[in-house]
């Protein structure tokens, strides 16, 4: 990666967009969706973000960009349209270590805008690193087509209720609880437009400490015999994706990894033998103690002597 993902917490932060035209007004409508205080530094200002000053939703300053005005905002936004001053803001910026997006001048750009589906506080931003915004338009609507229009309000949900789940569910099945919140009956219900059901679901659930949410621990052996992560299966990407513990093969299964959950413990190993051995041991429930096993294998399957996954699975 050449840009490193990352969500900033923008209450009473400062974000400067330069310019008072069309491009100034549609970054104005985007950062108006947080909570962030907004300078407008611009000569002359169009209808729309005049209507926003006149709300007091912006500030408006005037004047020559300065590096005290850049090193006060946490982000800014160059948004003229001039390619010469995009560039001259750029260079002043680098001089003032601030962050800058140029619009639509992605070799100036220290901070690049995603494409953002938005069910807040549940977002999802897409980037190409300003190689192909097109596409990341693309996706954006294919994401927006199988998401609830109103999932942020079971996210806040959720949010409101961590604390609850904290002191009624033991530590060890709040992963698998929240799984059922999201992928079992209250999603479902929340789906249908059930929204109240769903929230209810959740409460007794809470109060009576998980009791049928938590799930046993099972472990899955994948055979990967090359390090390409195009050749995993969904289903196998989905147990990466689930998994609380993956153990490896050192110098081989690293490009794999990416794609695991990225809080699962890694274990390298040298020898394939030495795992399964273990995972044949009389004591396995103990070594897998409601965890989710995943093994890379880079040997293929039908040539091992495998453990029996039913013997294996927790108890």
């Amino acid at each position: 990666m050449k840009t490193f993902p990352m969500f900033l917490k923008m209450k009473n932060r400062r974000v400067l967009i330069i310019g008072g035209g069309e491009q100034a007004a549609q970054k104005a409508r985007l950062i108006l969706k947080t909570e962030a205080k907004i300078c407008i530094l611009a000569d002359h200002l169009n209808s729309e973000l005049e209507l926003l000053k006149t709300e007091g939703h912006i500030t408006h300053f005037t004047g020559p960009l300065t590096i005290d005005l850049l090193k006060s905002s946490i982000l800014t936004f160059s948004a003229t349209g001039c390619s010469g001053a995009g560039a001259a803001h750029a260079a002043l910026a680098e001089q003032a270590n601030s962050i800058i997006n140029v619009v639509d001048m992605p070799e100036f750009c220290e901070a690049m805008t995603p494409s953002i589906v938005d069910r807040d506080p549940f977002i999802i931003a897409i980037g190409t690193e300003g190689n192909a915004p097109i596409l990341g338009r693309q996706m954006k609507s294919k994401i927006e087509t199988f998401l609830e229009p109103g999932l942020g309000r079971l996210v806040s949900f959720a949010g409101a209720m961590r604390t609850d789940v904290a002191q009624y569910i033991e530590e060890k099945q709040r992963r698998p609880f929240w799984n059922w919140v999201f992928n079992g009956t209250p999603r479902q219900e929340f789906g249908k437009g059930n929204e109240r059901r769903a929230f209810e679901i959740i409460r007794k659930q809470i109060q009576s400490n998980g009791i049928n949410t938590y799930k046993n621990g099972h472990t899955v052996m994948i055979e990967v015999l090359d390090s390409n992560p195009d050749n995993l299966r969904l289903k196998d990407l989905k147990s990466l994706q689930e998994a609380d513990l993956i153990h490896f093969k050192s110098g081989f299964h690293e490009d794999i990894l990416e794609l695991a959950r990225r809080d699962a413990l890694r274990q390298a190993y040298t020898h394939l033998e030495n795992i399964l051995n273990t995972l044949k041991e009389p004591n396995i429930n103990e070594y897998n103690e409601g965890k989710n096993i995943v093994v890379l294998c880079s040997k293929p399957l039908g040539s091992l002597s495998k453990p029996n996954l039913k013997v294996i699975s927790t108890a």
